[in-house]
């Protein structure tokens, strides 16, 4: 993203909220500091002063540390909450401007959470478990191709040689990957205590363990197991209206990094797990022809494990009644 546009709002004596000026930024340094120079511009000596923004994928992230490090007060809303409230609001014109007007007026809305960078250490890993994630998908795809070749007629060795070095350059890739994050893990000692008491969870080891704790901060951004399911994407919606009875599902609104970490750890729970175990049997006696409800109900368990054993710094004891 090469810019952003931005919206003042100011709230009157009277409680009525006007805008103060529109205008667009490059979201580099230079652009920032234009940024602060024209809030200050039209700011009241008098006025409390708050940025808000939406999560955009990384593209907000330098903005956000640029504003926390010049002492201003920041929130970062999530993208789905934008969404939402610009539908309740009746706008259906989507523009950059229009995007910021309506920011600018959640902002003024609700009570936001001040945003807080990641900690330097979750952030390094976090940008290695995010390659690691590429490259095993791109692996996947690599294996599957040549599989195809190898059963496709009259297939060039050459072609198939390409393949082969392809899928040999990701498994290497891998392998330094998490040569790297156990190297990062083990230059804190703290973390790496952390990281085994919640690889004592059958079913997870180390590398969903970091994936975990790197894309959660540690699990410092929720203060609730309902706000972190909703944060992966494992929230249940269904929808039912009069006789209609809609079918229950995960919203995937999320970090779909966490679900793509869960999904085999939570398929190898189901035989190594007794609670998972008995989950999966209970939710696909259910659903006896989609048993994938079955996996999912288990990543989400395994995501509420991680949580609570990190929070208690415990290790996972089998015999511990989980509701």
């Amino acid at each position: 993203m090469e810019d952003f546009h931005a919206c003042i709002n100011v709230r009157s004596d009277d409680g009525s909220v006007k805008i103060k000026g529109t205008r667009t930024f490059q979201n580099t340094s230079v652009g920032f500091k234009e940024l602060i120079q024209w809030v200050l511009g039209r700011k009241k000596d008098d006025c409390t002063l708050s940025f808000v923004m939406e999560a955009t994928g990384v593209y907000y992230e330098d903005l956000a540390d640029f504003l926390y490090s010049s002492k201003e007060q920041v929130s970062v809303v999530l993208a789905n909450k934008i969404k939402n409230y610009a539908k309740s609001i009746n706008v259906k014109t989507k523009t950059d401007k229009v995007d910021s007007k309506i920011i600018a007026d959640f902002g003024m809305e609700r009570k936001l959470d001040t945003w807080k960078p990641m900690s330097p250490v979750y952030k390094e890993s976090r940008d290695f478990c995010r390659e690691l994630l590429s490259i095993k998908k791109e692996m996947t795809r690599a294996k599957n191709q040549k599989h195809a070749m190898i059963k496709s007629h009259g297939k060039s060795e050459i072609i198939l040689n390409f393949k082969n070095d392809q899928i040999t350059f990701y498994e290497n890739s891998i392998k330094n990957i998490i040569k790297e994050l156990r190297r990062i893990v083990e230059m804190d000692p703290q973390l790496k205590e952390k990281l085994n008491k919640v690889q004592t969870i059958p079913g997870i080891g180390f590398e969903t363990a970091v994936i975990l704790a790197s894309e959660t901060n540690g699990f410092e951004l929720f203060k609730s197991i309902r706000q972190l399911v909703s944060y992966a994407g494992l929230d249940i919606e269904f929808k039912e209206s009069g006789k209609f009875k809609g079918k229950t599902r995960i919203t995937k609104r999320g970090n779909s990094c966490i679900r793509q970490a869960l999904f085999m750890p939570a398929l190898a729970a189901t035989n190594h797990n007794e609670s998972i175990k008995a989950l999966y049997e209970r939710v696909c006696e259910r659903n006896p022809n989609i048993k994938k409800k079955g996996v999912i109900a288990g990543m989400r368990k395994l995501l509420i494990f991680a949580y609570v054993i990190w929070k208690k710094d415990e290790e996972y004891d089998k015999s511990h009644v989980w509701c």
